[in-house]
């Protein structure tokens, strides 16, 4: 599966997409700096493969919703996995994948690396977070399934990721080799089950795990894994669709070498190494052709004749409809942990409110969370005058945080959106320096729901998965009273019943 840089195919790769020898790729957000260009390159391969007669060629991204999204610029900017969990509604899900497909198939793209069926069964765990329907297997097999079959009835194969499970681990496999070490029976019972169920569905593709699961192989990661990949996946599970690995340069694979770790993937059972930013793709792809075989490529030739041949017009993106939809799943999300009876808010005409919110960061490579402004001040000034707006670095240094807790001891009404609070002792110290200073700030997790565990005595606390603007404005509704707080917390937070006590 190719990637290339730039906003048009190189030359060699439309050559080598007419002549059959380049079948699939993956695209960045790099790739695009409009929708109307990002269709142009996406017709632009199109055209090669029918100028060799030959069928449409697999084009996917890393359009999840939420915190990952390849595609923005006027695409619907849903919440994700997360957030779907909190509201337990598979129509949500379901309406999710058509929104998804929909604006990917306007722009060509025929495939997503979507959904995330790793269950957050650790909190410690950044990288999968809220990309997980959360930690309850049965909810993210019901989630899964129901954004998977609205994804496919449009006409994107979706992805199921990242098999056999990357919840339970504190570790980054863009950087490190993760480990779980669990029994195939505890894994039967737990990460496994969302997998089953989507295989039961009909999903089109599965995308492999860099991780090392010592009862399943004692010595490799499941990507190069024969007994993962071909003994549970393909024979025991009995999965017959695309198996597609993770993208090949993250460390915890790469660190056997590129050729080696590419040949370990196919000789494995993998359909379609995905070489992400390999330089040299092309001279790749022809040194591992005496390793193609003829299943592989049997199951690649029958998901490209199933592909849609036609694409419905740009103007779908980003319309009403999609963002009513986005907002539904917004305002059905919103959870209120525990409350001291300050809200709904009812502010006086004199009444001061501080909204203090964290700069975005990308936490992890499979983030694009910078490129978000959160626009949580915004929407209280909205619906109240007096409105000061604060804003604080991730990381801050202590001089920062204690500027801005003065700045704010002045308001009548301290609203703190936060980011993995509970990672940053920045906004941990700003939080409970605002409680101990009699501020009593009103809390919003806008990632995971773990900050509490950096604040166990905050007395309002919310949780709205999400940074996105149809997010953010969910928030303000329910703080406000327009709408009440509907979501239920699709993980635990671990001491959250001791707190209570």
């Amino acid at each position: 599966m190719h990637s290339f840089r730039g906003f048009t195919p190189p030359p060699a790769v439309l050559d080598g997409v007419r002549r059959g020898e380049i079948a699939a790729f993956c695209l960045f957000a790099y790739n695009f700096e409009s929708l109307e260009q990002f269709r142009d390159l996406t017709v632009q391969l199109h055209q090669a493969a029918r100028e060799g007669a030959c069928p449409p060629p697999l084009i996917g991204t890393d359009q999840e919703g939420g915190q990952l999204m390849a595609l923005t610029g006027g695409a619907t900017e849903l919440p994700g996995n997360m957030a779907l969990g909190a509201t337990r509604s598979p129509e949500l899900a379901r309406q999710a994948g058509r929104v998804l497909a929909r604006e990917l198939l306007a722009v060509g793209c025929n495939l997503n690396f979507a959904p995330v069926l790793d269950l957050n069964n650790n909190p410690d765990n950044i990288a999968t977070g809220i990309r997980s329907f959360g930690a309850d297997p049965a909810l993210a097999a019901e989630l899964g399934n129901a954004l998977i079959a609205g994804m496919q009835a449009e006409g994107v194969l979706a992805t199921a990721k990242h098999f056999p499970g990357h919840g339970d681990t504190s570790t980054d496999s863009h950087f490190d080799v993760p480990v779980i070490d669990k029994s195939l029976a505890e894994m039967e019972a737990l990460e496994l089950q969302p997998f089953a169920a989507a295989i039961s569905g009909g999903v089109a593709a599965i995308m492999s795990a860099h991780i090392r699961f010592p009862a399943l192989d004692a010595e490799a990661v499941a990507t190069v894994s024969r007994p993962i990949l071909t003994g549970l996946l393909r024979e025991k599970l009995g999965f017959n669709g695309l198996i597609l690995t993770d993208a090949m340069d993250m460390q915890a694979v790469n660190r056997l070498g590129t050729r080696e770790s590419i040949r370990a993937a196919l000789l494995a059972g993998a359909d379609l190494a995905l070489l992400g930013h390999l330089p040299e793709q092309i001279e790749l792809t022809a040194e591992m052709r005496p390793l193609f075989n003829a299943a592989s490529l049997e199951r690649i030739a029958r998901a490209r004749a199933a592909l849609p041949q036609t694409y419905p017009a740009l103007d779908v993106i980003g319309c009403a409809e999609h963002q009513q939809i986005a907002q539904a799943i917004a305002d059905t999300s919103i959870t209120l942990v525990r409350d001291d009876g300050r809200l709904p808010l009812r502010p006086g005409a004199d009444t001061t409110i501080a909204v203090i919110t964290v700069r975005p960061v990308n936490l992890t490579p499979a983030d694009t969370s910078s490129s978000v402004q959160i626009g949580l001040v915004t929407d209280v000034q909205a619906r109240h005058a007096r409105v000061t707006a604060l804003e604080l670095p991730y990381g801050a240094s202590d001089e920062t945080v204690a500027s801005i807790v003065n700045a704010a001891l002045s308001a009548d009404v301290v609203i703190v959106g936060t980011l993995a609070a509970d990672r940053d002792p920045a906004q941990a110290a700003l939080v409970n320096e605002l409680h101990a200073r009699g501020a009593a700030p009103i809390v919003v997790a806008l990632r995971t729901p773990y900050d509490l565990r950096a604040f166990p005595q905050i007395e309002t606390y919310l949780c709205a998965y999400g940074i996105r603007p149809v997010t953010t404005e969910a928030v303000a509704r329910v703080l406000f009273g327009e709408i009440p707080a509907r979501g239920v917390l699709p993980c635990p937070i671990p001491g959250l019943e001791q707190v209570r006590s």
